[in-house]
């Protein structure tokens, strides 16, 4: 790898994290096909957007009901062991949505179905992701790590839905599907080659003893009030909760936009999806590099209004193209969000209780996902996308400047 991107990123001189990311990239590919895919097969199979928003809440509300049993598995199993299988289920499930297609599954709510196993995995899995980060690298590389990770992620969301949107123009979403059945595998391998001596574990990685004896609901209740007497954890949870209640939803109307808004065919819905990783990826050096020497508070303040610009432009966007410019804006403040709100808790929370706090942080970013799914399908079945989305977009500038305004952004400062 060339030195000079070592140099910049030095999270990717450990063999367990470069394998860890790459895996992790290849795989999310994967992940975004499958995006694009199944809810392109959604929008064909009804026609309409308040059927998207019911396979977003289906997606969605499962991340919500493990999001306990995630943190305690996070704290209280070996991770590495625990995201390996977890991954293997995702790519079980990816499995399951070719055979629905392959026999000719037509009922929205067989495919509403497998969206819910889809989340339920997902919902398992994103928590122990998050906190085994933290155990690839030594702590002064933790920073430049959690960016790399939201990189990837992002870099996926670049090429993931171009390709998805190209396999569904020239042979249909079914081989986007098995495409996405096939890069699942990255990650698993790279799981199974890393070398477990090297890994940062916690003092006490099986988890014995560490919850007393007390049930799962009872150790996630400490979780909460430990997060609630950390006030920078609890402002980054309220700051990116704000965000995904808003962002979210329009990734999973974008079909709607596509081919109702602008008029495209599907690969140019796959080009569209792809934007917001796009910008991520070109943001990321910055974000890595100089972003990370300025205070959290004043670069959280110029993200999130920043991000709620880029919606209103997006929402009002004539064509195409204003539209495309608009998402890439959206997937570098995204970025620049999701590494400082992260960096944050990471910095803050005790080793002992990452995983449940990582847990709960993720709630915040999912936890009302399902239901802005199912309002935004309504609203924009009854006013339309472009008012919706530009209503979204405001409201997320003037949340900004009121959590600045008020003091509670300041908090971030502190690790």
């Amino acid at each position: 790898m060339d030195p000079a991107a070592l140099g910049r990123f030095p999270a990717l001189r450990v063999r367990n994290y470069r394998l860890f990311w790459i895996g992790g990239l290849i795989s999310n590919n994967g992940r975004w096909v499958q995006f694009v895919a199944t809810y392109y097969v959604i929008f064909q199979l009804t026609g309409s957007a308040a059927w998207i928003g019911a396979a977003g809440f289906a997606s969605f509300i499962p991340m919500l009901l493990v999001n306990p049993v995630a943190g305690y598995m996070s704290d209280n199993l070996d991770r590495r062991n625990a995201l390996l299988w977890a991954s293997t289920a995702a790519a079980a499930v990816s499995s399951l949505l070719v055979v629905a297609w392959v026999v000719g599954v037509e009922s929205p709510w067989v495919w509403v179905g497998l969206f819910f196993a889809r989340g339920a995995v997902a919902g398992l899995r994103l928590p122990i992701w998050q906190a085994f980060v933290s155990e690839c690298v030594p702590r002064r590389y933790l920073r430049n790590a959690i960016t790399l990770n939201s990189t990837q992620f992002n870099a996926a969301r670049t090429l993931g839905p171009a390709i998805g949107g190209l396999v569904i123009g020239l042979a249909g979403p079914g081989w986007a599907l098995l495409v996405a059945v096939v890069l699942n595998g990255p990650v698993i391998v790279a799981l199974g080659l890393m070398e477990r001596a090297d890994l940062n574990r916690p003092s006490n990685p099986t988890g014995a003893g560490t919850t007393g004896g007390r049930s799962i609901l009872a150790d996630y209740r400490e979780s909460i009030r430990y997060v609630a007497a950390s006030s920078g954890i609890r402002t980054a949870i309220m700051t990116v909760t704000l965000i995904a209640t808003i962002s979210n939803p329009i990734v999973t109307q974008l079909v709607v936009f596509a081919e109702e808004v602008f008029e495209v065919s599907p690969f140019w819905f796959g080009v569209l999806g792809s934007a917001q990783g796009l910008g991520a990826v070109m943001a990321a050096p910055l974000v890595a590099g100089e972003l990370g020497r300025v205070r959290r508070s004043r670069l959280q303040l110029a993200a999130t209004v920043g991000y709620g610009t880029a919606v209103m432009l997006f929402g009002l966007a004539p064509v195409f193209w204003v539209g495309f410019l608009a998402l890439g804006v959206i997937g570098a403040m995204h970025l620049t969000s999701a590494s400082n709100l992260n960096s944050s808790v990471q910095l803050q929370v005790d080793d002992a209780v990452r995983g449940r706090v990582m847990a709960i942080y993720l709630m915040g970013v999912l936890g009302t996902t399902p239901f802005a799914n199912l309002a935004m399908g309504w609203l924009i079945s009854a006013f339309g996308p472009r008012p919706v989305v530009t209503a979204g977009g405001l409201l997320m500038v003037v949340g900004g400047l009121v959590l600045f305004g008020t003091g509670r952004l300041q908090r971030l400062d502190s690790d």
